[in-house]
């Protein structure tokens, strides 16, 4: 039989045989067709419809059949008989079902609701007749509450189910849920599979159930009347297919009354399969398969014959939500970051969700079925604990450890689950919720991911000093994952008890309004509120440890480090937001119940003016002219307010340039072929200085000309916008002093906080801070080019990396075949300089390769040594053959994806430029092109991968045919915003950005992604998330638009299967097309050095004109960061991600009360308030930055509010 798995979002889909999807459909009605059209395309002769929305939709349920299709369930009239629960206790009382006391027919208004309830008797529940799922229940214990709910039931009712009719009911407080799994062969004739205890509920909803009913248990003889009684309705309407009937049933008498009969397969059924040994999915296609025999249904024998007598042994099963019960189990969308069930033979575990999967905010937040079967119930808890304890769901808050805890409660041991279980039920973890998250708050640890390259960034903390002596002080060893806390903190509820440390620059601090210490360890109680607040003099950094960690948080490449800026790590991939929910230790042992502070004498200096230190280089030789040297180093630079983990820029002089321009680098000076950026460094891109931090892409274009020594990152990640600071050169043997210095400090601290005492510390003091007169070379070494040895240059970048350079500048697939070798040779090396003892990285790009190595354990001078060595046995490489894979890509051109990008790009960075507002027009003129011709040139090249990096394993590559090698510059400012699949060219190369990113090269189509972050697709794991690889070689086939959306939803849900093939790249005939090729490339390169030419004088017109306009304030570019950087400006944001359905807020507005409500946001089918918050009472909204109808992220900045 083939699955044909029709979904809403093709994204979560995992078992189709075939899967297919419309794009945003508008209704149910429009989703209804889709299916019908879908399936009979398809030859399909039945469709079954699980237990959602359309399983118990009529109308779905005819159109089926007019269609000539089986609906596997229930018909249409059947449906409809118990569609509306006043209509349904009709038939219930018709077949001699017990009936909840309540009213007869609908309620017509608010006056006849009050009039009702009294008549019934407090407490009613006012139900929606065509509620269901729990949805559309309001509860109420006086006429006050029923006038209250009476609009909010009417507008549920009518907005979910397009129903606005209600009932009422009388309401047993002290009941059971219990309901009968029923099964009816449409020919009058119908069986029951026993009973299901779900009282425990939230929000009306079902948490746990249990077959059988403990309750029923221990009374035999009330099975046998719920059953025979169910049995009765299904008869009555002959009523074909898998049901429910649902009974509320009262704790001291064991009466029981009729609730509603649903009209599908029950989101429980797989408890009772357990139980009763039978598959219901099974039963309901066999009686579709009789209906299609015209038989029209099961017969009365067959039917009979499977009626059980009791059930064997007992099972569980626990709803698996991705919801936070702290807060009103709020629905909490994001993405898994790991997901690891505890399966055992007597588990069951139902389930769409994987590591990868996003939670949407578009749907019911259910991830997981969770069931266990044991000979006894006092077993089947067992399991089911274990199934829940251990297994690991890492990402957004679930309920994984409040079902646990429901476990061991001595009520549900006992079996005395009631509806009002939860309402009684006491759940204290122990966790943090983050009730406000701060200006910038991310999880950390030391030292994040070194090793890990291919455009991951480092990633840990930017002050490691002050975050490892946080972690000291609470007894954790120093590089725990802790949070690191940008210009002002969060605001935390301690849901258990912990023991805290805040370290770094200094920032308010209170504890349940009390103002406290930092540099303290602090004991927090449960329920007790820690305030961070905005930093109060220099530095913009503090490191908030706890201890043991937060051990809920995913490890990714064996760290729990934030990289936000390629998603990865930490919290969701992101910086925390209000909602968010931090398991911590559940024990804090009592050697830490002592008070311990740092003396103030050791405390770290935060000045607003920081000296560097730093070393030369890697480019400056050649690149820079001495008095660009000087002006380097002699500069006071101010930090920008673009001051952040991934760049801080710096304002200051402009360099004049050693050189016109950069040659096959790209048209300015500051461009170079692309190679491996050193943390720290100072990279030009164009005229504009920016230090490149942690979070810095791993490979780039622009020249770097020095950069800051490893002793003094923590300095350097203390610098925020207003700062000033000035580069102090020193040597290599000064960088490991300092260095060493450093590490002893924090070593010293330990062993103090272990009990050795603080009085031998010395202090880190800066104020005598000397710098070296002679900056030295950024090339220390060089091998001139001899033969098939080709020029080799040595540079430094700081005193932990060293870059090998191939050449002279220019692309040669030659030098990277070098590179690789030489990589390879690394990697194979052992002894002294090797990967074991000091070498951590590489990165290899075009012509160069980067090392990262450990200057504390390997010199610079035996790095060199050993470099020399394994460069004299790398031989002559012209013949060789390097094993790659060729790939055959789809790629769209003009698509609305692209075309959004770049209006974005005009509309908030640069209105217009030489390269706007067709980018590939551009390119094509810039090389002497028409368009037509540079698209030939994209479909019809080889382009072979020369590097893999950057940003999110983004692939690098170059041409292989010299005279298809096209050039142009990257756009200048780069963009903030770039689509995932983005086909671009800069300089000489193409990039392909696998993810949303910014990005500066010319966008020139639309491919798929080459990257799946956590490894869950085909083609991909979870140790390589990554597709290409070096020497790789990317074919692009042009395709339309639909066919491109249809691809990429099967990439995003998983089912995309890439084209390739193991082929060898041949350098021995790469080289003969390089010689037989020289005077054609020559002649290319004038006709591309004419046009580019011309270019460059437009680009410099259009530059000074937007310069000009941007000085006279006529263009409002960049205004929402301006607002930003106001300190009166209040950033108001977006607790979940959402679809934003109502703005209430509107320029000039004024706030006048914390609870004024600014949004409405929608998801998982609730509508969540956004409240302005205390900080902004009294403010005026000075600017809206969101509209009605936009999915809104988490974090995501909804509106500014202007504080008076």
């Amino acid at each position: 039989m083939t699955r044909l798995a029709l979904p809403e979002t093709l994204g979560y889909v995992i078992s189709g045989d075939l899967v297919f999807g419309k794009q945003n459909p508008r209704g149910r009605t429009q989703v209804i067709g889709n299916i019908i059209e879908i399936a009979k395309e398809n030859n399909a002769d039945a469709i079954i419809p699980g237990y959602g929305f359309l399983s118990e939709n009529a109308d779905f349920a005819r159109a089926v059949a007019t269609a000539g299709l089986i609906w596997v369930g229930p018909s249409p009239e059947s449906i409809e008989s118990f569609g509306l629960k006043h209509t349904a206790r009709d038939l219930a009382v018709k077949a001699g079902v017990p009936i909840v006391p309540g009213t007869e027919g609908l309620i017509s208004s608010e006056d006849d609701a009050v009039e009702e309830s009294t008549r019934l008797g407090f407490p009613v529940m006012l139900k929606a007749t065509a509620g269901g799922g729990g949805m559309g229940l309001a509860t109420c214990g006086s006429a006050e509450e029923v006038k209250s709910s009476f609009a909010t039931v009417k507008s549920r009712g009518e907005t979910l189910f397009k129903n606005a009719g209600m009932f009422m009911e009388r309401f047993y407080p002290d009941s059971h849920h219990i309901e009968v799994q029923v099964f009816g062969n449409g020919l009058g004739n119908a069986i029951h599979f026993g009973e299901r205890e779900c009282s425990i509920q939230r929000r009306h909803q079902k948490v746990i159930e249990e077959c059988p009913s403990p309750f029923v248990t221990r009374r035999p003889d009330l099975r046998e009347k719920l059953c025979s009684a169910a049995v009765r309705l299904p008869e009555l309407i002959r009523y074909g297919s898998a049901g429910t009937i649902e009974y509320l049933v009262d704790d001291k008498t064991g009466d029981f009354f009729f609730l509603e009969m649903n009209t599908r397969l029950q989101v429980e059924h797989g408890i009772t399969e357990l139980c009763y040994d039978v598959d219901l999915v099974e039963l309901m296609l066999r009686q579709a398969d009789a209906q299609l025999r015209g038989e029209g249904g099961l017969s009365a024998l067959a039917l009979q014959s499977m009626q059980p007598s009791e059930p064997t042994g007992f099972a569980i099963e626990a709803r698996l939500y991705a919801e936070n019960p702290m807060r009103g189990y709020a629905p909490s969308p994001g993405t898994l970051q790991i997901v690891e069930w505890q399966e055992s033979a007597a588990t069951r575990i139902d389930t769409w969700v994987r590591t990868g999967t996003v939670v949407s905010s578009n749907y019911d937040p259910l991830l997981a079925k969770m069931m266990c079967h044991s000979q006894s119930r006092y077993g089947a808890i067992q399991r089911i604990h274990e199934v829940l304890s251990k297994s690991r769901i890492c990402g957004p808050p679930t309920n994984i450890d409040f079902l646990a805890a429901i476990l061991e409660d001595k009520r549900f041991e006992k079996g005395d689950t009631m509806t009002k279980f939860l309402t009684e039920f006491n759940y204290s973890p122990s966790a943090i919720d983050v009730l406000s998250a701060g200006a910038y708050t991310t999880v950390q640890d030391h030292p994040g991911r070194p090793s890990m390259g291919r455009g991951f960034p480092h990633a840990g903390p930017m002050d490691p000093l002050a975050f490892q002596i946080a972690n000291i002080l609470v007894g954790n060893r120093p590089g725990l994952e802790s949070l690191e806390i940008t210009l002002e903190g969060p605001e935390l509820l301690f849901l258990g008890a912990a023991v805290v440390a805040i370290c770094g620059a200094p920032m308010e601090l209170k504890v349940d309004g009390n103002p406290s210490s930092m540099w303290t360890r602090l004991h927090i109680r449960a329920g007790q509120k820690l305030k961070i607040g905005k930093t109060t003099d220099g530095g913009c950094r503090s490191y908030l440890a706890v201890y043991g960690g937060l051990p809920s948080v995913a490890e990714w490449f064996g760290s729990k480090a934030t990289s936000p800026g390629v998603g990865v790590g930490g919290y969701q991939g992101r910086a925390l937001t209000a909602g968010d929910l931090l398991a911590i230790t559940k024990s804090v042992p009592d050697i830490l119940s002592s008070p311990l502070a740092i003396p103030e004498r050791l405390l770290p200096e935060y000045p607003h003016h920081w000296d560097l230190m730093t070393m030369i280089g890697p480019y400056v030789e050649g690149f820079l002219l001495e008095e660009d040297v000087n002006m380097m180093y002699e500069t006071k630079w101010q930090v920008s307010h673009n001051a952040a983990r991934g760049g801080i820029r710096l304002i200051g002089p402009k360099p004049k340039w050693a050189r016109a321009d950069g040659s096959e680098g790209g048209s300015h000076p500051s461009n170079v072929p692309e190679y491996g950026y050193p943390v720290g460094t100072l990279n030009w891109t164009g005229d504009d200085p920016c230090i490149f931090p942690v979070d810095c892409p791993d490979f780039g274009g622009f020249v770097s000309s020095t950069t800051v020594i490893k002793a003094d990152y923590w300095r350097l990640g203390q610098m925020k916008a207003g700062d000033t600071m000035q580069y102090r050169p020193v040597s290599l043997h000064h960088a490991l002093t300092m260095r060493t210095r450093v590490n002893d400090f924090v070593e010293a601290i330990q062993k103090c906080v272990d009990g050795s005492g603080f009085d031998q510390i010395q202090a880190l003091t800066y104020s005598a801070l000397s710098s070296s007169k002679d900056v030295g070379k950024a090339v220390i070494h060089l091998i001139e080019a001899n033969g098939s040895q080709p020029k080799t240059s040595y540079r430094q970048g700081g005193d932990d990396y060293l870059l090998v350079e191939y050449g002279v500048g220019n692309f040669d697939l030659n030098h990277r075949c070098r590179v690789t070798a030489l990589s390879k040779a690394l990697r194979e090396s052992s002894g002294d300089i090797s990967f074991p003892n000091g070498l951590i990285n590489t990165v290899s790009c075009c012509n160069t390769l980067l090392i990262y190595y450990d200057g504390l354990r390997i010199s610079q001078a035996a790095l060199i040594s050993h470099l020399l060595h394994l460069e004299s046995e790398i031989g002559d490489l012209s013949r060789a053959k390097v094993p790659s894979r060729l790939f055959r890509l789809p790629i769209l051109f003009g698509s609305p994806r692209e075309t959004a990008a770049i209006n974005r790009y005009m509309e908030t960075q640069r209105p217009y430029a030489s390269y706007l507002p067709d980018n590939m027009d551009f390119v094509a003129k810039n090389n002497g092109l028409e368009k037509k011709d540079l698209k030939d040139i994209l479909l019809n090249a080889r382009l072979i991968v020369v590097s893999v990096g950057f940003f999110a394993a983004l692939p690098l590559c170059l041409p292989v045919d010299p005279r298809q090698r096209i050039c142009c510059p990257k756009m200048n400012p780069s963009r903030v915003f770039t689509p995932a699949g983005q086909v671009s060219w800069g300089g000489s190369c193409m990039a392909l950005y696998n993810v949303e990113s910014p990005g500066g090269y010319q966008l020139t189509g639309l491919t798929i992604p080459g990257v799946d972050i956590l490894g869950s697709k085909p083609g991909y794991s979870l140790n390589r998330p990554w597709l290409f690889e070096d020497f790789d070689q990317l074919t692009f086939h042009e395709v339309q638009e639909e066919e491109y959306e249809r691809q990429l939803a099967l990439f995003n849900s998983g089912r995309y299967d890439y084209v390739w093939e193991d082929v060898e790249f041949d350098m021995e005939e790469h080289n003969r097309l390089l010689d037989g090729t020289r005077e054609e490339v020559e002649a290319v390169k004038k006709r591309q050095g004419e046009a580019q030419r011309k270019m460059l004088e437009l680009e410099d017109e259009l530059m000074d004109k937007w310069t000009k306009e941007k000085a006279e304030g006529k263009i409002p570019v960049d205004q929402v960061e301006e607002l930003l950087n106001d300190p009166n400006i209040l950033p108001l944001i977006s607790p979940h991600n959402a679809n934003l359905w109502k703005l209430l807020a509107h320029e000039g507005d004024r706030i006048n009360s914390a609870d004024q409500t600014v949004a409405i946001l929608e998801a998982m089918k609730l509508e969540i308030n956004v409240p302005a918050g205390d900080e902004a009472v009294g403010g005026v909204v000075e600017k809206v930055l969101v509209r009605e109808g936009e999915v809104v992220d988490a974090g995501g900045r909804l509106v500014l509010v202007r504080r008076n």
